[in-house]
């Protein structure tokens, strides 16, 4: 089991919607915020991931967000992004629904939730809701598995 640890000073991140839901990203992770284009495919890939789209000269794999967390994928929209978030010497660009904002989160309003079974899961409190935070390594990580955000 892996134990997280409340933030000590403010944190600054990226609120986004995925699945219907809204969740957070440090924002020392993410690279830049694109329109998506087009994807090319990727055989063999794992699940959520929809294939590769080039970023300034690179190719990136494109992992559909709310598919990985074991929501339905994300719908065509003219709000969708792509969120490209580097973790240690991966990085991936992530689908999203929409990105919200930008915000630095005081560390009063991060909680961390014990889950039944064990797991336990950091939110932090944004205009009333709760927001799900995601650690990047949990989603741009190669050997990512479904429930590893809980973890």
């Amino acid at each position: 089991m892996v134990h997280r640890a409340l933030p000590s000073e403010p944190v600054q991140c990226v609120i986004f919607a995925a699945g219907g839901s809204r969740h957070a990203l440090p924002i020392d992770a993410v690279r830049e915020i694109l329109v998506p284009g087009p994807l090319t495919p990727a055989p063999g890939a794992p699940a959520g991931v929809l294939g590769l789209t080039q970023v300034r000269g690179h190719a990136l794999p494109v992992v559909d967000l709310a598919a990985r967390l074991g929501f339905a994928p994300t719908p065509a929209t003219a709000d969708r992004r792509l969120v490209v978030v580097a973790a240690g010497q991966e990085t991936a660009a992530l689908l999203v629904d929409s990105v919200d904002e930008v915000a630095t989160i005081p560390a009063g309003d991060f909680e961390l939730v014990r889950l039944p079974g064990g797991r336990e899961h950091l939110v932090l409190k944004r205009h009333g809701d709760l927001v799900g935070w995601i650690e990047p390594g949990e989603v741009v990580d190669a050997g990512y598995e479904r429930g590893a955000l809980a973890a």
